[in-house]
């Protein structure tokens, strides 16, 4: 299942940063004119193109520049899209060159694993491609959010299921895939497992309860876990429980102590010393590089 929130066009000219807070939920980005650069604190810069996506991960704060260009396509955009079925617009159109960005907040689910995009390792990011099948569909969606008629949401929904289907395998047939849930959603017999392990990372699980849960011997599981995922369970198990405290981190204000409990680590110092190997910072130093 796939939820959209209505897009808002986020609108800057060139020179000033547009200023994004983090949401709670993962945030879809599209280029609809002009160019310019996506911030994440702690990440390289995106470049962004007309028809660029970039899908964030929940509770991550960025900015919006745009380039220095006075661009025909930019200059019409400025005045399109005519706001409609609770869409919303922030930024401003004072100025030269710029960038106009859809932005929308979403949430992925399959069977009953919920917030998959909780889990990313980084930005996805899949380039500008003129005339292809996402920037069709994204086209689309916004032009059905703007003249909305009859079971346009219900339309939408769907566009945007397929929209994101499309963008997940761009992304991982470039060689640069970190969504490594993917690969086993559709395993008749890992599935229920990863299910498991993604909704209640902090129990305490052995891999003897994990291949239990999938019906197969220890050594079948491992293996066939392994070829999945490039990483044992027990490591794959690690990681979700990191990103889990990454965002509760970013998120909440609950004491590190309470958010390694709620993860499954059994001390703090041990806690800490996986985040920071895996985030090369503390978790202290990770909540203090959030913007306020």
């Amino acid at each position: 299942m796939v939820d959209i929130r209505p897009f808002v066009i986020c609108r800057t000219t060139a020179g000033p940063e547009l200023n994004l807070p983090p949401d709670s939920f993962a945030t879809l980005h599209y280029v609809v004119a002009g160019s310019g650069w996506l911030g994440v604190t702690g990440q390289p810069p995106i470049r962004l193109e007309p028809g660029t996506v970039v899908i964030l991960q929940p509770g991550v704060a960025h900015r919006l520049t745009g380039d220095d260009e006075d661009d025909q396509d930019l200059e019409l955009a400025k005045n399109c899209l005519p706001l409609a079925l609770g869409m919303d617009e922030v930024g401003s159109t004072d100025g030269q060159g710029g960038i106009v960005v859809a932005c929308s907040s979403i949430t992925a689910c399959y069977l009953k694993i919920h917030d998959l995009f909780t889990y990313l390792n980084e930005p996805i990011v899949t380039p500008a491609a003129d005339g292809d099948a996402i920037e069709e569909i994204l086209s689309t969606i916004l032009q059905e959010m703007v003249n909305p008629k009859p079971g346009s949401n219900e339309l939408i929904a769907l566009m945007m299921k397929q929209c994101l289907i499309y963008v997940l395998r761009r992304y991982c047939e470039s060689g640069m895939c970190q969504v490594p849930w993917l690969s086993a959603l559709d395993d008749p017999q890992l599935s229920p497992t990863l299910e498991l392990m993604v909704n209640e990372p902090g129990n305490h699980f052995s891999l003897e309860i994990l291949a239990d849960h999938a019906g197969m011997s220890r050594s079948a599981f491992a293996k066939r876990f392994k070829s999945a995922f490039g990483r044992s369970a027990m490591d794959f198990l690690k990681e979700l429980r990191l990103q889990r405290a990454a965002h509760l981190l970013r998120t909440s204000d609950r004491p590190i102590k309470a958010i390694a409990d709620q993860v499954g680590f059994d001390s703090r110092s041990h806690f800490s010393r996986s985040f920071t190997d895996y985030f090369d910072n503390s978790p202290a130093e990770f909540r203090d590089s959030m913007p306020s």
